[in-house]
């Protein structure tokens, strides 16, 4: 007889507690001790892999390595390329790509496929949407990771009478901002999800009738609460506010503890499995490498030193076995910080996330050139202006649309904006293009991204670039 759901949830909530005992143990451990960790659980993964997965199997066999493994051994994996061979990849035959997005398009809440899998998918912002599959056991872990997070920011199980904690994020249950605070919601934790792409009107009054202890969100969703708080039709006082699946910027930062006198924390992950937490509010987020390994890399798949922005990310997981997630490609720019944290946990610090690499805009330069423009060129301008809600960078075949959202009184603003810019692209040695403002009440439709926000936008195919 099948177990039933309830029964099951609980289950993995236990084991997920049982886990999280065993991360708080890491937590304290000598750097060499974690690496030896890593590379104990990599050396299982890889011969689970070679083993069980037919394409690493297969791999292994036509190249002839060797069993005694290096993760340098195994082919780096685009995005692209890892849905193209999904079928080879996933250890269990009965996984398949055409029946899993059967599921998917009927999944309404926590179900489980075949009584044992959850099923994500990526958000799809870089073009690419990824199909995830974790086990019972590997989500137990996803929800362990959880905890650590929580409990990083002060939110411990059992300390205080079920800290009431709103998540604001997808409104789809095939991503984990809306599927973890879900499957946990069970007993330790009073869970609220929100949908990002809700009207700020109806955010502001189910708030208004939660009043959080805790407040997660996407910090351009954050962005415009604060303004509501401000304004005086918010009402509502979080202990803890944390941002997530977006750069945090420094500004917001400061306008969130101002407003709410708040701790504000900033927290990464994918979901693939990376995991990232502050130790404390803007110390860098510690990466929970008791669960993954991750390489920070040039345009080259070179390894870029410590404290150096790199082009993207390679990720391994180390508790996925269903569905292995080998050096696989992630496009956030990422700096690494050279030296340990004073709190003495054993975790390398992310000090910065710059965007993605494919929110790199390629403009015409002065010599004849391109030049790559960060987009941190054009944070740096936009984010400077207090009465700037919100905003878009859309490159289009003819100039530069800026698209703001003002509070109030935006025409001064709005050419000032324009000429800053403009000055600032001189300064890269851009032959600068057109730009004009577009003055907007609203911006990108969010469900387009599962409630994920994209101010960089190009509409201009690469091979026009």
């Amino acid at each position: 007889m099948r177990e039933p759901y309830t029964l099951r949830r609980l289950g993995d909530l236990a084991r997920a507690i049982a886990y999280r005992q065993a991360l708080i143990k890491h937590e304290c451990w000598p750097r060499a001790k974690l690496e030896e960790l890593q590379q104990h659980r990599l050396a299982r993964l890889l011969d689970w892999v070679t083993q069980r997965s037919p394409f690493y199997r297969e791999l292994c066999s036509t190249h002839r390595v060797s069993q005694s493994y290096s993760l340098q051994d195994f082919p780096i994996m685009d995005k692209k390329t890892y849905m193209q061979h999904f079928d080879e990849i996933v250890t269990d035959p009965r996984l398949r790509l055409s029946q899993l997005q059967k599921h998917m398009a009927h999944v309404s809440g926590d179900e489980y496929y075949l009584g044992e899998y959850r099923v994500l998918t990526t958000a799809g912002s870089s073009g690419q949407k990824t199909v995830v599959v974790f086990n019972r056991k590997e989500w137990s872990i996803q929800e362990a990771a959880s905890m650590r997070i929580a409990a990083m920011m002060g939110v411990v199980p059992f300390s205080m009478r079920r800290p009431t904690i709103v998540t604001i994020g997808s409104p789809s249950p095939l991503h984990d901002s809306y599927r973890l605070p879900l499957s946990m919601d069970i007993g330790l934790y009073r869970f609220h999800v929100l949908p990002a792409t809700a009207l700020i009107e109806e955010l502001v009054q189910r708030l208004n009738s939660i009043q959080p202890h805790m407040l997660r969100g996407f910090p351009s969703m954050l962005g415009l609460l604060v303004t509501e708080q401000l304004q005086g039709r918010l009402h509502i006082n979080p202990s803890i506010i944390a941002g997530g699946g977006e750069p945090l910027p420094s500004e917001l930062r400061k306008q969130l503890q101002a407003a709410w006198e708040s701790s504000v924390f900033d927290i990464y992950g994918t979901q693939e499995g990376l995991r990232a937490m502050e130790c404390n509010p803007g110390q860098g987020m510690h990466i929970f490498e008791d669960l993954g390994i991750v390489e920070v890399v040039d345009e080259d798949n070179c390894p870029v030193p410590d404290g150096t922005l790199g082009h993207k990310i390679l990720f391994t997981s180390l508790f996925s076995f269903t569905q292995p997630v080998i050096r696989y490609e992630i496009s956030d720019m990422m700096v690494l910080a050279p030296e340990p944290c004073t709190c003495g946990q054993p975790f390398r610090r992310i000090l910065a996330i710059n965007g993605r690499n494919d929110d790199v805009l390629y403009l015409q330069g002065r010599a004849g050139r391109q030049v790559a423009v960060h987009p941190v060129h054009f944070w740096n301008v936009l984010e400077s202006f207090a009465d700037i809600r919100q905003y878009q960078v859309v490159h289009e075949p003819d100039g530069i649309c800026l698209r703001l959202m003002f509070e109030e009184g935006n025409g001064n603003t709005a050419r000032t904006v324009k000429e800053q810019l403009a000055r600032k692209l001189h300064a890269l040695g851009v032959d600068c293009p057109s730009i004009r403002v577009e003055l907007v009440t609203t911006l990108e439709d969010r469900s387009r991204h599962m409630g994920k926000w994209k101010n960089i936008i190009s509409n201009v195919n690469q091979s026009m670039q």
